[in-house]
């Protein structure tokens, strides 16, 4: 019974550690890119526009690359940093306090991203896109090509239909009402959301319960080394795999050897 728990315990830890290893290079990278918008969005902008591709470069132009995007991009990613990190020192380190600080988070979380996802598709698919989004609504109608009645080939509507109506080739002024996408934004993105919409969110709360499963069950693993004399090399001798993984992360533990009896134990060699 006990080694079926030590076996699920470390189970949980390399899921914890993995999982949350990928997070904190996600954020890493994100931060990085925060921080080149914050010091010199013109060069971010000429890198976007030598690397990226079509879409790309039409949807991150120079206008849209700021310091309040800047800033916005390195606050959010500091903040998942360091919510992945926790989980992945208290994985590692098989912190009490630390996993249950990160268990509330991921419940936290999970619950945020909920409600936000619920207010923004259900403005989306009531209102459809607006041109007030900004970029945001570009994205969504070059994503699933479509765009707004208010835009049409009769000849007597003399506006000018956006770019994104007509896709990232007629980028910026090109566009024109006998180009644009047949599909209308609002009927469009309402369809695809009621086709998907269970599928994202039993996605979203898995991901969710499987890293609160994984951090209860490392957390639930709070068993003491065997009673002995403490030996200050690294020994193998209570759990093999535990000490690897301790190892690994470079934090050898001390060792435990020998049955001392029990007016010795405690006792440094």
């Amino acid at each position: 019974m006990a080694e079926g728990s030590r076996f699920a315990s470390r189970i949980a830890a390399f899921i914890l550690i993995g999982a949350n290893l990928f997070f904190m290079t996600l954020c890493a990278g994100t931060f990085a890119l925060g921080l080149w918008a914050i010091a010199s969005p013109s060069s971010l902008s000429h890198a976007i526009q030598t690397f990226g591709d079509a879409t790309t470069k039409v949807l991150l132009t120079r206008e849209f690359l700021d310091v309040q995007l800047g800033v916005a991009l390195a606050a959010l990613s500091m903040f998942f940093f360091f919510i992945a990190l926790m989980g992945f020192y208290g994985a590692v380190d098989r912190s009490q306090f630390l996993l249950f600080m990160y268990s509330i988070l991921v419940v936290l979380l999970l619950l945020l991203e909920c409600a936000l996802l619920f207010y923004y598709t259900s403005d989306l698919t009531e209102k459809g896109v607006r041109a007030g989004d900004g970029q945001l609504t570009h994205a969504l109608r070059v994503t699933f090509k479509c765009c707004e009645h208010n835009y049409s080939s009769d000849a007597s509507d003399m506006m000018q239909p956006p770019w994104s109506c007509c896709g990232v080739m007629w980028f910026p002024d090109n566009c024109t009402a006998d180009r644009i996408f047949g599909q209308d934004c609002k009927q469009t993105i309402s369809a695809w959301w009621t086709n998907y919409r269970a599928a994202v969110y039993l996605s979203l709360s898995a991901l969710h319960i499987v890293l609160l499963s994984c951090s209860l069950v490392r957390r639930s693993d709070n068993a003491p080394p065997p009673v002995g004399r403490c030996n200050m090399r690294v020994s193998p001798a209570s759990d093999p795999d535990d000490d690897l993984l301790m190892i690994v992360m470079g934090r050898g533990r001390v060792g435990w050897t020998g049955k001392a009896p029990a007016a010795e134990a405690g006792t440094v060699r």
